[in-house]
C-alpha cells in the first residue's frame, strides 16, 4: 500500500527505499501505513534490510 522509489540519503551517502503513501490517503490508510512500518522495523535478523 503505497508507492516505494529509490531514494538517496544525502546525510549517510547510501540509496535508500522510500514508501509514500497515496493522495488523498485518509487516517485509516495511515494508521495502517504506521503500523505496517512498526512491525517491518521490530524485525531483526540478519538477512532483512533495517526500516528507518
Amino acid at each position: 500500500m503505497g508507492t516505494v522509489y529509490l531514494a538517496h540519503d544525502r546525510h549517510l551517502a547510501r540509496n535508500v527505499a522510500l514508501k509514500v503513501l497515496p493522495d488523498g490517503a485518509d487516517e485509516q490508510w495511515r494508521a495502517m501505513f504506521l503500523r505496517e512500518a512498526q512491525a517491518a522495523a521490530a524485525l531483526d535478523h540478519p538477512n532483512l534490510c533495517p526500516v528507518y
